[in-house]
């Protein structure tokens, strides 16, 4: 198994920019319980990851499929 995100299971924008370019917002969205966990200092897993990209300023991909939401927060570039 390799270490890096596998950018085949996510859009890509119309202007070609994927889910691991320098010229996308990321923003994680918690549930309540989430919130509380992640302001305790535990690793809390979003309800939904949205991607927008900077340069055309679209929103280009909303993942909540958990499995995705898990792969992306485990391969991420940090």
């Amino acid at each position: 198994m390799s270490n890096e995100l596998d950018k085949t299971k996510f859009k890509k924008c119309s202007c070609s920019v994927d889910v691991e370019d320098e010229k996308v917002t990321i923003k994680n969205h918690y549930s309540l319980m989430g919130w509380f966990w992640w302001s305790m200092g535990t690793t809390a897993i979003p309800k939904s990851i949205s991607f927008k990209c900077n340069k055309c300023d679209i929103k280009f991909e909303e993942i909540t499929d958990v499995g995705l939401i898990k792969h992306h927060m485990y391969y991420r570039k940090h």
